[in-house]
């Protein structure tokens, strides 16, 4: 067999060779394909008789090959509850040259995919790699196939991964039902691997990311949003430091040392005044210490500064996002229903709000949102 060769010139070659590509996935070929790193060798996981081949191709029985996803919301058919610093990372550097092995829970989270019987072929250890290429065509080849596509480097065990065209070539040719070679790739080595478990998080392999630009990466800016910063936000804020401490096993003023950072703001406040006394009050009955808070008012800066954006009421979401525009991650704390303003109100209705948004910062902690 000969390996046929497309080779990149203009924007209609990518576009045409990477639905040549899909075409010739879907068939159950193999084809070789730039990425921003190097170039890799793409098969379709569902087809048997692609996958032996790839196998043999690559040396490798057993361990499974990486997905390679079009999209960067195409993890979560993969993944259901994501770490907190994982999404991050996928929000951050993804598309990008970044690997990310993540935690499974012993099932896909697309039951159609888990249906098919590809847990053992993508799955190792309860951990998936994934990776979101940001070359262009790679993105167009992997978003023209539905099924999962799995892509090794395009080297055989041992060898240098490939950076050119010619280097699959040399390697290649003859083993691979098509190669699209579009030039040297941008950066030239290889992505960087990030694996996630029980225990945190670890390098595997550095790669174009270092390990303090993936700890740069991973910093979580979480801000508590309400109205005039007195009582909701600042309970917010304090339970849910008091609680990610518990987690990690720390102290609140230790956060920041595992990359958090935890903060409120008002929309309508009076910069410096403290917290209400029955906030300060039921926050310390709940084991927070909001005694040295100080309001400020929540201007667009801080908004878009956030990783995510923790609002009471629907209203405030609206207003968050009329103030931040665009770029910012604004939600409702509790997904259900809007925490009404204890303000005027007695010791109950504080011990009420506290306690609906500490069920609220609990949840997101469970699902890793936080």
């Amino acid at each position: 067999m000969e390996t046929r060769l497309i080779k990149i010139g203009t924007d209609a070659d990518a576009s045409s060779a990477a639905a040549e590509g899909a075409r010739v996935l879907n068939a159950g070929g193999l084809v070789g394909f730039p990425t921003e790193t190097v170039y890799g060798i793409a098969a379709v996981a569902t087809d048997d008789d692609a996958m032996e081949r790839l196998r043999e191709t690559k040396s490798r029985p057993d361990r499974p090959f990486s997905v390679h996803l079009g999209r960067r919301e195409d993890a979560f058919r993969y993944v259901d509850a994501t770490p907190m610093r994982a999404r991050l990372l996928m929000e951050k550097a993804w598309p990008g040259p970044l690997t990310l092995l993540l935690p499974t829970g012993g099932v896909l989270a697309d039951p159609r995919l888990q249906k098919e019987g590809l847990y053992g072929r993508l799955c190792y250890d309860e951990t998936i790699g994934l990776r979101c290429p940001s070359d262009e065509v790679a993105s167009r080849l992997l978003s023209s196939v539905d099924a999962p596509v799995v892509a090794p480097s395009a080297n055989r065990a041992g060898s240098q991964s490939p950076r050119t065209g010619d280097d699959v070539l040399n390697e290649m040719d003859g083993r691979i039902d098509l190669l699209i070679d579009a030039g040297p790739t941008r950066y030239g080595q290889d992505s960087t691997i990030v694996l996630f478990d029980a225990d945190g998080w670890r390098m595997i392999r550095k790669g174009v990311y270092d390990e303090r630009s993936i700890r740069r990466m991973m910093r979580r800016r979480v801000l508590f949003v309400c109205s005039g910063n007195t009582c909701r936000s600042p309970l917010a804020a304090g339970l849910a430091k008091k609680l990610l401490a518990d987690r990690l096993g720390c102290r609140v003023g230790d956060l920041p040392k595992h990359g958090v950072e935890i903060s409120s703001a008002g929309l309508h406040a009076a910069e410096g005044a403290g917290a209400s006394a029955e906030a300060v009050r039921v926050a310390r009955e709940r084991g927070a210490d909001i005694s040295r808070h100080r309001t400020r008012n929540a201007t667009a800066e801080l908004i878009t500064g956030a990783d995510m954006v923790f609002c009471m009421t629907e209203a405030q979401v609206a207003d968050a996002e009329r103030l931040a525009r665009a770029g910012a991650d604004i939600r409702r704390l509790d997904r259900q229903a809007d925490i009404p303003d204890p303000v005027g109100g007695g010791a109950d209705d504080y011990r009420r709000a506290a306690g609906r948004i500490e069920q609220a910062v609990d949840k997101l902690l469970s699902e890793g949102m936080l």
